[in-house]
């Protein structure tokens, strides 16, 4: 991320993603001096921790009462029931320790988190519970979480003992996952979907509506004998549907063709057609995760590429529960994140991957887009199980990565672009009132226009006039957010959108993407 963050209590209206006030935090500069003054410091929209006592005693009845109430849906921005999931997704705590899956799922950064985000997480943050809570000293290894953002996982269950039966995982972003999570055809099933980073993270049958029940055990219980009722409660049926349906309705909902993509930069242009030549879109179907319209999981040999520092761990046997002679678990395949976003949503890989022996970005830790590609060039990959020669030099590899990035900036644009419509629906029935939430959506919409500044500035004199369009529309954006004069606001953050639709145009041709109502929420 390109915002620095900083983090403090919002008082927050019950059962909304509205804040009561507006806080602002002290200004730190942000990496690009260009945009000092356009692109604001972070405060946080919905803090992590929440009041457990007063989120757990709200109904989903209460949940839906104010959701019907909330701008966003009053003007059709977004559904009832889409709206309610967002509520339940960052703030309900079902009974546990404090945590949501806001505690990982950060909307502010790209639904995830990565060493450099958690450094700037207070020490109070549920994240931190393990260092925090004397019944919990176990629930995390809390080095690894700070050093490689990993977190610890009962993938294979809790038996015989939770403490010595985990893996450690990085956190995948849970953007566009309705590309993402489709069973292939023949395929074992449970599991129904394909979730998480084995293809198999969601238990019972195994949808993405189940994910939440998983997650509440291993995340949210208060001790480690997880007793339901006890440590924590379950979401109920109505609750895991708008859950779910939050989760599909976020991000983008379809596909590129890439064969009628044409990337304005010539570099990019070059990586395009090295992506669709040399194997990349093989798996990574039009950038994106499936082959065809389905997820398949494959054994890549990240596993035995993963950083040194992490030989004293369990070993990630991936998908299914199969005793392995190294006391892994799986069968050694992992599933198929999509690359449309993944220039700015790392971490890249299940665990802390190594690059060694690429013919450039060798690294102890994979952090950068042309640094995971870097991988797919290596031993490691290319005598892996459904491993095959990828032949990439530096250049080319470079060249990929101005492509993806390229993809992802104009995807950064899609959803700011969303998020602004929805802003100036809210502005035109609300004028001045409802000001929390208008501050917000123009601030995420931001966030997102910094993330593109980023990905683009990341590399040199990669589609330069769409970067300036980028950084004005920042411009435009804070001052949306500031100004107290309403017509001020409209002006502003149409200006805004006209400079988002050309940065992405400039970018390249037939990059539409269709971004979900749930991208409004927070």
């Amino acid at each position: 991320m390109m915002i620095r963050h900083r983090f403090i209590l919002l008082t927050l209206l019950a059962g909304t993603g509205c804040v009561a006030t507006d806080v602002t935090t002290p200004a730190e500069p942000p990496e690009d001096p260009a945009v000092e003054t356009a692109v604001e410091p972070v405060e946080p929209l919905v803090d992590a921790t929440v009041d457990v006592s007063a989120q757990d005693t709200l109904t989903l009845n209460d949940r839906i009462a104010a959701c019907m109430k909330d701008p966003r849906v009053v003007v059709g921005a977004v559904t009832v029931d889409t709206c309610v999931g967002a509520d339940l997704f960052f703030r309900a705590p079902f009974g546990g320790n404090g945590r949501t899956c806001a505690t990982c799922h950060r909307i502010d950064n790209n639904l995830t988190i990565d060493p450099k985000f958690i450094a700037t997480l207070p020490p109070t943050d549920p994240l931190f519970i393990a260092e925090n809570n004397a019944n919990l000293k176990d629930l995390e290894k809390p080095p690894q979480m700070h050093q490689f953002g990993l977190i610890l996982e009962n993938v294979d269950g809790f038996l015989p003992d939770p403490r010595t039966h985990f893996v450690l995982r990085s956190v995948p972003h849970t953007l566009s996952l309705a590309t993402s999570v489709t069973l292939p055809p023949g395929s074992q099933n449970p599991p129904a979907d394909r979730t998480g980073w084995g293809g198999d993270g969601a238990p019972n049958p195994g949808a993405l509506r189940d994910f939440m029940t998983g997650a509440i055990r291993q995340h949210y219980t208060k001790t480690l004998a997880r007793v339901p009722g006890t440590d924590f409660r379950f979401a109920s049926d109505a609750e895991l549907d708008r859950i779910d349906q939050f989760m599909r309705r976020t991000g983008r909902s379809n596909e590129l063709t890439l064969g009628t993509v044409v990337m304005s930069d010539t570099r990019a242009e070059t990586g395009r057609t090295l992506f669709l030549q040399v194997g990349c879109d093989g798996c990574h179907g039009n950038a994106g995760a499936n082959i065809g319209t389905a997820n398949f999981n494959f054994n890549t040999g990240v596993e035995s590429s993963r950083n040194p520092a992490l030989a004293a761990f369990p070993h990630d046997g991936g998908f299914g529960t199969r005793a392995n002679p190294d006391g892994s678990f799986g069968d050694g395949t992992f599933n198929v994140p999509p690359l449309i976003e993944a220039a700015d949503t790392g971490p890249f890989f299940h665990t802390a991957t190594s690059i060694v022996g690429a013919p450039a970005h060798n690294t102890a830790t994979a952090t950068t887009i042309e640094e995971a590609i870097a991988f797919y060039t290596t031993a490691a990959f290319r005598n892996a199980p459904n491993g095959f020669p990828i032949a990439l030099n530096g250049t080319q590899i470079d060249d990929v990565g101005r492509f993806l990035r390229g993809l992802n900036a104009a995807f950064n644009a899609a959803i700011a672009i969303r998020r602004i419509n929805a802003e100036l629906a809210v502005v035109a029935q609300f004028h001045n009132t409802q000001l929390a939430i208008q501050r917000q959506l123009i601030r995420l919409a931001n966030v997102e226009v910094g993330d593109a500044i980023n990905v683009l500035s990341a590399v040199p004199n990669l589609d330069t006039a769409s970067l300036t369009a980028f950084k004005n529309a920042a411009t435009q954006l804070a001052t949306a957010r500031t100004t107290s004069v309403e017509a001020d606001r409209v002006t502003a953050l149409k200006a805004a959108r006209t400079l988002l639709n050309q940065a992405s145009t400039g970018i390249g041709k037939n990059l539409a993407y269709k971004i979900g109502e749930g991208s409004v929420m927070f």
